[in-house]
């Protein structure tokens, strides 16, 4: 299950320009994955979470990056998919340093302030003050596709006990956006 709802995160991720230019039916379902996220959160004993930090770590960022490598290709491929702007390593660079400066002021230093108040609390509220971060640049219509990012983000944070992790994904993301 909670596999699915990784994958599913991932695709979301990767659809966002998509879901930007298709409005607020597409906004529902991504709220409602949202939801589903939030429930599916699991507060396991710690040596069942560090069990699983051993076993899967590298394996799951390689498996979740591939996978929406693959989304985003086939996405292009049936979509026509002529980017809407010129790429540079510029706007490349850019995009990846903004996601690795919010994914360590959000997934290290508020989320470590927060995790005293349990799991659930810190990946919830880290998730949403990204939302309403990104409120200024895209608008209030935007806000669960962001705060369902916040929660993917968060989720990675605590399942893999590092920043480094939703970093990697987040750069993934923004740079499949530019491109």
């Amino acid at each position: 299950m909670q596999a699915a709802i990784i994958l599913t995160g991932c695709a979301l991720l990767v659809a966002r320009p998509a879901l930007l230019q298709l409005g607020p039916p597409l906004l529902m379902i991504t709220a409602l994955f949202a939801a589903l996220l939030v429930a599916s959160l699991e507060l396991r004993p710690r040596m069942a979470r560090a069990k699983l930090r051993r076993t899967t770590g590298l394996r799951v960022v390689v498996l979740v990056t591939l996978v929406g490598v693959a989304v985003f290709g086939f996405g292009r491929a049936i979509g026509g998919g002529a980017a809407p702007v010129t790429v540079s390593a510029r706007l490349l660079a850019l995009n990846s340093l903004a996601a690795v400066a919010e994914e360590a002021f959000f997934r290290r230093l508020v989320y470590a302030a927060l995790v005293p108040a349990g799991a659930a609390a810190a990946i919830g509220g880290t998730a949403v003050l990204f939302a309403l971060v990104h409120l200024t640049t895209y608008g209030a219509w935007v806000l669960p596709i962001d705060l369902t990012a916040g929660l993917v983000f968060g989720w990675q944070r605590w399942s893999t006990n590092s920043w480094s992790v939703p970093a990697i994904t987040h750069v993934a993301a923004n740079v499949l956006v530019v491109l």
